[in-house]
């Protein structure tokens, strides 16, 4: 008895050390885990490949000797086939799922479960009185706040353009933000790059009223809330901090005269200018879109928190 255990624990072992090695070599691993957690997941691999051999080692030495091992410890199985049963199908079904289950790629239905963040600055206010005055600061109130095809704002005035740190006022929670704000200003037109998806969105947002009458490119998944007009939706990615169980969307709402006609989970690529609008309450950016390209499903779905983004940033990179 105590050597079918001991098999049956060797197999599980194995099994999860040969899905690890099987996904890494599909190159799938990442529809599952962020790469800051890979190395970890490849070690675990490792890990259980060692423990499957040392249960086999065990099995057999149980089987050619009369004696069993015993080391003092009492680690005897449970002799109740019920309290077996549950604890190995808490192993042996995930496997299974994971071994003759295809991947199916997260889009709207999780998004429409978890909700799209349209706000991605209030992750950086939150943990800072002195940037959510500085927000306060730069926000209009939604009495002033502008439709989609209203015209852009007045030109800032060259001495403050020449000054970007009074334009791009930071504290400790929001120097990464200024830092990569001054670097998008400069361009005639921001794209927002797949590496630094969080971070684009975020700085747009802590510091929208730079970027008003500015063409900004993006590319996600459209979705759309009950709520939104026919011509408005989202465009949105699914951000994974760690692994698919805590994936958030993040995206901005995009408001365009045939946008009634672009279905859920469809990949595009939208050009717009830089616009706010008021939606439930709260002033957000809305992109005027003037152009929509459909393009393919990235190779990789998601996108992945990139601290060092506002240093990596390369203006060179037009699109993904």
């Amino acid at each position: 008895m105590h050597t079918f255990h001991y098999v049956l624990r060797a197999l599980l072992m194995g099994g999860f050390s040969y899905l690890i090695v099987k996904l890494v070599k599909d190159e799938r691993l990442n529809y599952y885990i962020a790469p800051r957690t890979e190395l970890l997941v490849k070690l675990s691999a490792l890990a259980m490949f060692i423990l499957a051999v040392v249960f086999v080692y065990i099995a057999l030495h149980n089987v050619t000797h009369k004696q069993k091992p015993d080391c003092g410890c009492s680690h005897q199985p449970s002799k109740s086939k019920a309290k077996n049963i549950i604890i190995y199908s808490m192993f042996l079904l995930p496997l299974l799922l994971g071994l003759f289950t295809s991947d199916t790629l997260l889009g709207s239905n999780i998004t429409s479960l978890k909700g799209v963040n349209l706000a991605t600055s209030n992750n950086v206010t939150a943990n800072s009185t002195a940037s959510a005055a500085v927000t306060a600061e730069l926000s209009a109130p939604p009495s002033t706040v502008s439709s989609s095809n209203a015209p852009a704002p007045a030109e800032v005035p060259t001495a403050a353009k020449d000054n970007l740190d009074t334009l791009f006022p930071f504290d400790e929670y929001t120097e990464m933000h200024a830092t990569l704000g001054k670097k998008l200003y400069e361009q005639d037109t921001v794209y927002v790059q797949e590496a630094g998806f969080i971070e684009t969105l975020t700085t747009l947002d802590l510091y929208k009223e730079n970027f008003l009458g500015k063409e900004i490119v993006i590319s996600g998944f459209v979705y759309r809330e009950d709520d939104m007009t026919q011509n408005q939706f989202v465009v949105a990615r699914l951000a994974m901090m760690c692994c698919s169980a805590d994936t958030e969307p993040y995206g901005i709402l995009a408001t365009y005269s045939h946008g009634n006609h672009l279905a859920e989970d469809t990949w595009v690529r939208i050009t717009g200018v830089l616009t706010t609008t008021a939606y439930r309450e709260y002033e957000i950016m809305d992109l005027d879109v003037s152009k929509v390209e459909y393009i393919e499903t990235p190779s990789t779905p998601y996108v992945y928190p990139n601290d060092g983004y506002a240093d990596e940033y390369d203006s060179s990179i037009t699109a993904y």
